[in-house]
């Protein structure tokens, strides 16, 4: 009795699965929602790795700062490059998706 939490079933966790299922099944809002969500988590991830590979070239190759930013500059835009192209490519999935049904 001491410990209500073990006893009462919680709701939070049912939720999101609730929604992920809704997500997968239906509704184009949260598909194009969803999409927006791992696009922005991958180009945020891509601009990461490109900075830190451009930032690791750039500190082995080149003495100079200003070479150092270039390089790793250039591999920022290498990977919120990638992003994009992946990102466009996933929505147009969803566009040919919505077109289909």
């Amino acid at each position: 009795q001491g410990n209500s939490f073990a006893t009462t079933p919680s709701l939070a966790p049912s939720a999101p699965r609730e929604l992920m299922a809704t997500a997968k099944t239906g509704l184009p809002e949260l598909k194009v929602a969803e999409t927006w969500d791992s696009c922005i988590e991958n180009t945020i991830r891509k601009l990461a790795y490109g900075t830190l590979g451009g930032g690791l070239i750039a500190v082995i190759l080149f003495r100079g700062v200003a070479a150092r930013s270039a390089v790793a500059g250039l591999g920022a835009g290498v990977g919120i490059g990638m992003g994009y192209t992946e990102c466009k490519h996933e929505f147009e999935l969803v566009d040919k998706a919505a077109a289909a049904k």
